[in-house]
């Protein structure tokens, strides 16, 4: 069987990494958290630069950090993948939304003509995502918070635009997650 790499989206605090694991765990598939594999570096080279260790809005996050964030996480999702093990890479991905080749290009760095790419897309409604942000008080969250109306409308205006793959939706809007339901989606 050819492996599968799962992009699995959404805005932070959407639920991506309960379903993630679950999927992983279900389909026994490889589990990668952005935040787990780059938190770590990330805040160090933040404070290495001069900025707070949870700043994600400042250009030096933007310019820099964020492309070796997802670079880190492809190479070794692809490190697994070349093994034959299929994997969840759990990220926002907002930040390539508008490029409709970003799969494709995916495809053509990693040489992935034996692997499904599929995107599990979570979703969850704005007063849900706040209440879940204030809940799990990550220091990360903070600007959004105290940004509210400016992080909402940045957000809604950034749809996935990838072509070439199937995109899987998935509203978590209830408050527990029902994995009978997002195995109904996410058939492989």
């Amino acid at each position: 069987m050819k492996p599968i790499i799962v992009f699995l989206i959404g805005l932070p605090a959407s639920g991506k990494s309960t379903i993630g694991k679950s999927i992983a765990s279900q389909f026994d598939f490889c589990y990668l958290d952005k935040d787990v594999v780059c938190n770590t570096f990330t805040k160090k080279l933040l404070e290495l630069n001069g900025y707070s260790s949870d700043n994600r809005e400042c250009a030096f996050y933007r310019d820099v950090i964020l492309e070796l964030e997802y670079k880190t996480l492809l190479d070794i999702a692809n490190d697994n993948i070349q093994i034959g093990k299929s994997v969840v890479v759990d990220a926002p991905f907002i930040s390539y939304f508008s490029n409709v080749h970003y799969i494709d290009q995916l495809r053509e760095t990693y040489d992935w003509k034996n692997v499904t790419p599929i995107v599990f897309q979570v979703h969850v409604d704005f007063p849900i995502l706040r209440s879940r942000m204030i809940e799990r008080a990550a220091d990360r969250d903070q600007w959004k918070l105290n940004n509210w109306d400016i992080y909402t409308k940045s957000v809604q205006e950034k749809q996935c635009l990838w072509e070439s793959i199937k995109i899987i939706r998935f509203n978590n809007t209830k408050a527990s997650i029902n994995m009978q339901d997002v195995q109904s989606l996410f058939t492989i």
